[in-house]
Parts: structure tokens; C-alpha cells; sequence
């Protein structure tokens, strides 16, 4: 029976002060934040009302909390479940994040190994929207991260560059401000602001890092399985069954993301990163005939994964770690072939504009120097 392996960050099996002390406080060790459950737990949220068992545990002041769970355990394998696991660059404090705030060492090895440049700052944005109506296509594409060097240059200076040149319009161009200013990049009061220099991404080669991790499968409350119930018991008593793992469904929704946000990346210069673990990217080598191992590069087409693994110390205790990149064809042309593989690729590429618009709706989460 599956059971939960790190909740809040950490073992369940490590009830020190110090773990327990941050439990209580919902705290994220990788945000440095209230756990948040990664995005995409917010159906499970437990309200922590006088007849629910858990009110007892949480600190006073706390009126709800997001089950959080990082990884489960199902036999041997451990299985992340929590894209915040893997990378997460998300500051919610006020004002600028600070410098490699919450930077773990296997998040650095991580960008490191995407090809981030060393010894400058790199601006991080976290679900990043990119929305565009034209003609008769709807473009809806949701990053998990963008990443670029950061710049100190006015917006007026940016747009009137050759990139960007005459694609907007004056409108469009106050609209850049006004989310610039809601996003705090300009002091209160500030007069002229598109003449203000402020951080800026340099989109000359941006990255996008998707962070693809298991789900889980099954909901049932009869048992004590589901999510709710699994994160209450883990808590509260020393036995508990958690949710297992739904390997298909993941690996699916990302077929139908890589090539298109792939193709993107190479169409505006840069690339997409795709994060997974050792686990997941296994079984879907185990269910298709992908085999990575033997897969030829092409520099100009790859598909790019960065994968990790939890690695297991002398003690038997295990932490998360990069593990290898895997660089290899993606067997389609990004300009399409005139054949049904075209169903994977984007029907347009929008403008580098667009992609600096879906960045300045997003505060900045995460500024690191490597």
C-alpha cells in the first residue's frame, strides 16, 4: 500500500522539533513559503473548523491548510508528486526576491545543467500565460517557469529596440507599463516611467522550464486513500495509506505539451527545459518505445530533459539530486512536414512581444546568480 514519504518538505518518518515546529506552520522549505501544495491542490484544502482532527496540530492562527505532500512511496520507488520538489523558484515576500533566496544546491546543479549563464543575474517567472487571438487561432500556452538574464533598461529603450520594433502599439505599450508597475518594478509616484530604467528580462535566448512530476490516482474517502485522508492520518497517527500514483495520465498531458512548447523555445532563440524524475521518465520507457539511451542528438532540434533522482545516503536517508541531461532529436520538423506529426507543433509562433507581455503580467519569483 502507497504512503506518503516527504510531507512538508520533509520525511514523514522525522518528527524533530525543528520539522515539526515548520509543519505546524505549513511551512515549504523550498519556498521559504506556506506550502501551497504546488499549484494544483486547491480541491483538497482542508478547513480547519472545530470538528476537524487536524485544527489541534496547526498553529492557532491558522484557519485552512493544502495537504502537503511532496512524494509518496509505493513499494521500493519513491515518486515526487510536488513540482515545488523539483524547482521552486516562487518568492512571495514584497518587493524584489533576493538573490538565490531558497536556491537548493540541487535546484543550482539543475540550472547549471539547463545551460543557464553563470555570474549574472537571471530573472525567473513562475506560471507564465501566453494568450493571443489571431485570425482563427487561439494561442493559450502556460509555462511553469521563464528564465532570462536580467537587464537594466528603460521599457521605452526595450521596445523601440530592433526586436520588438513596431509590433506594438502605443496602447499595447502603456499596457506594458501599467503591469510593470503592478508587479513593483517602479517606486510609487515615479513620473515617466517608460523613460525609468528597470530589471528586465533579456529575451536574446529565453528558457522555459516545465517541471513534469507524477499525480495521483483515486479518491477514495471509504478507505482513508484519498488525499485528505492520507495527509490527516500521516499527521496524526503512525499508520496511514496514501493515494498511489497515475503514471499514464502524466506522461500523456506531456506529449502533448513537448513538442509544441519545444518549438517555441527554438522559434524565439532559446529553449525548453523539461524536468522529470528518474521514476517517471522510467515507466514511460517502460510503456512506449522510447528508449533515451539511444536517441541521436540534433542541436538544432533537441528535445532537452534534466533528470533527478533521489539519491541514497550511507545512512539510508535520501535527498534529492541531479542526476543526467538527456539531449536528443525530436524527430519532427518545428516547420512542419505537411503530415498528421504536425498536430504536435504550434499553428503559429507568437512574437517575442508577446512572450516580454506574459512576463510582465507575472511577478518576479526568483532572481539567481550560478
Amino acid at each position: 500500500m502507497p504512503t506518503i514519504f516527504d510531507l512538508f518538505g520533509f520525511p514523514i518518518s522525522d518528527r524533530s522539533n525543528s520539522v515539526e515546529v515548520a509543519r505546524k506552520a505549513r511551512q515549504c522549505p523550498f519556498m521559504q513559503a506556506i506550502c501551497d501544495g504546488g499549484g494544483n491542490r486547491y480541491q483538497t484544502e482542508i478547513k480547519l473548523t472545530p470538528s476537524e482532527p487536524l485544527t489541534h496540530y496547526f498553529n492557532p492562527d491558522i484557519t485552512e491548510v493544502i495537504p502537503g505532500v511532496c512524494s509518496i512511496l509505493g513499494g521500493q520507488d519513491i515518486w515526487v508528486v510536488c513540482p515545488r520538489r523539483l524547482l521552486a523558484a516562487r518568492f512571495t515576500g514584497s518587493g524584489l526576491p533576493p538573490i538565490n533566496h531558497s536556491l537548493q544546491s540541487y535546484e543550482r546543479d539543475l540550472l547549471l545543467h539547463a545551460g543557464l549563464p553563470t555570474g549574472i543575474d537571471i530573472g525567473i517567472w513562475s506560471e507564465v500565460t501566453l494568450k493571443q487571438r489571431v485570425a482563427d487561432a487561439d494561442i493559450n500556452y502556460h509555462f511553469d517557469y521563464v528564465a532570462a538574464p536580467l537587464v537594466e533598461v528603460s521599457l521605452g529603450d526595450m521596445l523601440h529596440s530592433q526586436e520588438f520594433a513596431a509590433l506594438l502599439s502605443e496602447t499595447e505599450i502603456q499596457g506594458l507599463v501599467e503591469l510593470a508597475k503592478k508587479n513593483g518594478l517602479y517606486s510609487k509616484g515615479q513620473r515617466n516611467p517608460i523613460d525609468v530604467p528597470i530589471l528586465l528580462p533579456n529575451l536574446e535566448k529565453p528558457y522555459i522550464l516545465e517541471v513534469m512530476t507524477a499525480s495521483t490516482s483515486g479518491s477514495d474517502t471509504e478507505n482513508a486513500t484519498d488525499m485528505r485522508s492520507a495527509f490527516r492520518n500521516a499527521l496524526l497517527s503512525d499508520q496511514h495509506a496514501s493515494p498511489g500514483i497515475n503514471k499514464r495520465q502524466v506522461w500523456g498531458r506531456m506529449v502533448t505539451q513537448l513538442f509544441a512548447k519545444t518549438a517555441l523555445a527554438h522559434e524565439w532563440g532559446g529553449q525548453t527545459i523539461w524536468v522529470i524524475q528518474d521514476e517517471l521518465l522510467r515507466n514511460i520507457e517502460l510503456t512506449t518505445r522510447l528508449n533515451t539511451n539511444t536517441v541521436a542528438p540534433n542541436p538544432s532540434q533537441n528535445i532537452n530533459l534534466i533528470e533527478m533522482h533521489y539519491n541514497i545516503g550511507i545512512d539510508g536517508s535520501r535527498e534529492m539530486s541531479f542526476k543526467r541531461t538527456i539531449n536528443g532529436d525530436s524527430g519532427v520538423d518545428f516547420s512542419g512536414y505537411d503530415t498528421f506529426t504536425d498536430i504536435l507543433l504550434p499553428k503559429i509562433f507568437p512574437p517575442k512581444s508577446e512572450l516580454l507581455k506574459a512576463i510582465l503580467r507575472r511577478k518576479l519569483g526568483a532572481i539567481v546568480n550560478l
